[in-house]
């Protein structure tokens, strides 16, 4: 069953992401100069889709022209009320042919093969993207059967006897499902154990790189797990003359003054940090400006104040 649509969710909140998220949607995110729903709208594009419908909420033209820029001519579905998963879908229904749609979530950074799921699954049946779990305790746990079918859907911290999966966002709905998804809102969840209950739930394993990036704190670290032991700087940012960056993106627009330490941060749409500041393990997102001999560590700096980086 192969998909010739793609859905991408974007319409969240972002609230775990606050206070950053009210300056820069979460899918707006600058990832080496890239947004952070680039990567599961290029695996989208890749899989095949023709057509590419995101559901937008919030900061919804930022939303939207990120999308274009990340990956050309994009349709769009308007949430002034969020729909949910299910309901976003639903409401799509519109845009989309009469077909399989591919699902991806563009509130998480990956790199999969997901050459498994396109293979699997028919018009009647749903079938999840998964991992091996790495911490069911902070996640959701999908077990699956020996034939590959959804057994059980485990909330975070629960216990199970069965080996457990990690949905990683990405989910193959048979056009039968589509067809007959609920009137909007609605959640997945609600979703899939109907199809659990008559066995048209699937999971199939696949492999590859994948990072949730629910707050501030783990969108630094997504970036500078991308960077290693290197550094980047958009070619329309400006680092002066010894400035110490290590570790460190700074995005398009931003500066870095002369003897300014930079170390496993993220500067990102205009931040600032003139000569002589320090800071290390921070982010700073939006028209900001760190200024004089002062030194930050841990600190997610925005135009309306500084805050804890967790």
């Amino acid at each position: 069953m192969h998909p010739v649509n793609g859905m991408l969710l974007a319409a969240g909140r972002g609230e775990r992401m606050e206070p950053l998220s009210s300056v820069i949607p979460k899918p707006a995110l600058e990832v080496l100069g890239r947004p952070l729903l680039a990567s599961a709208l290029a695996q989208l594009r890749g899989a095949g889709c023709e057509r590419v419908v995101v559901n937008l909420h919030r900061h919804p033209e930022m939303v939207a022209t990120a999308a274009r820029d990340a990956g050309g001519e994009l349709m769009a579905s308007w949430e002034p009320e969020l729909l949910g998963g299910a309901g976003g879908l639903s409401a799509a229904r519109p845009l989309l042919a009469t077909s399989a749609v591919l699902v991806g979530n563009a509130d998480v950074w990956s790199d999969l093969d997901l050459a498994p799921l396109l293979g699997a699954g028919d018009d009647g049946t749903a079938v999840l993207a998964l991992l091996p779990h790495p911490d069911p305790a902070r996640w959701s746990s999908v077990v699956l059967d020996e034939e590959g079918r959804v057994q059980a859907l485990v909330p975070r911290g629960a216990t199970h006897s069965g080996e457990r999966y990690l949905f990683t966002g990405f989910q193959l709905v048979g056009a039968a499902v589509v067809a007959t998804l609920p009137a909007p809102p609605a959640e997945m969840p609600l979703v899939w154990q109907a199809l659990l209950r008559r066995g048209a739930l699937r999971g199939v394993t696949v492999h590859g790189a994948w990072h949730e990036v629910g707050t501030p704190g783990e969108y630094r670290e997504l970036v500078t797990w991308l960077l290693g032991q290197d550094s980047w700087a958009d070619p329309q940012a400006t680092v002066s003359e010894g400035a110490r960056v290590q570790r460190s993106a700074i995005g398009a627009g931003c500066r870095v003054g002369a003897d300014a330490g930079v170390s496993e941060s993220v500067l990102t749409a205009g931040a600032a940090v003139e000569d002589g500041c320090e800071l290390q393990r921070c982010v700073l997102a939006g028209p900001v400006t760190v200024a004089g001999a002062s030194t930050f560590a841990d600190t997610l700096i925005l135009p309306q104040g500084r805050f804890p980086l967790h």
